[in-house]
């Protein structure tokens, strides 16, 4: 069942792989609308306290770094390295997203057919809820993507957007935390 609001208490974000030279070979969202989505649910979280874990991939030998839009949110406690396919395969981020004690998993990411995917298959396994953001995830392929994104559906994960989660988390845009959640979503690019 799809809920009408979402409790920001019970709610956590993960953004996987979110890195430059990843994230520039988006065929099926742009580089930069996946960036500016990413950037605007990082801002929702911050404002409403939601725990953000961050993983990153090494890429040819070197330590993956986030986005820039993703800097400000990221850092040490909250970054974890992962060498295998899922997040949920890194012991450490599993049990970070576990200790956060919220049932509520919002996923943005690159690639879907890898990182999303994996994420939310794992997810759903272990009891998440499990939500991803279309408008802040990417792919290499649209038909690839599509495959992965029914995939993930037909395990239960719900598909939606930045400016949907922002809406079902604070509802009330007249005053905050609302009204500040509304001027994060200001910042969104939408693209088709």
């Amino acid at each position: 069942m799809i809920p009408l609001t979402l409790n920001a208490d019970d709610v956590q974000v993960l953004f996987a792989d979110l890195q430059p030279n990843l994230v520039a070979n988006s065929r099926t969202v742009q580089p930069q609308a996946i960036a500016a989505a990413a950037r605007v649910l990082a801002e929702i979280a911050h404002i409403l306290n939601v725990p953000m874990t961050f993983a990153t991939v090494p890429v040819q030998g070197k330590a993956g770094a986030v986005i820039s839009e993703l800097q400000g949110y990221a850092d040490q406690h909250n970054t974890f390295e992962r060498f295998a396919a899922g997040t949920f395969m890194q012991p450490a981020i599993e049990a970070t997203l576990s200790s956060h004690r919220r049932k509520t998993l919002i996923i943005s990411g690159f690639s879907t057919e890898v990182a999303v995917l994996q994420s939310a298959l794992a997810a759903i396994q272990v009891g998440y809820t499990v939500l991803i953001a279309v408008d802040a995830i990417g792919s290499r392929s649209l038909r690839t993507e599509s495959a992965a994104l029914k995939h993930m559906e037909l395990a239960g994960a719900l598909l939606t957007s930045v400016l949907s989660v922002g809406a079902l988390l604070a509802p009330d845009f007249s005053q905050p935390p609302g009204s500040s959640v509304l001027s994060a979503l200001a910042d969104l690019r939408l693209v088709d």
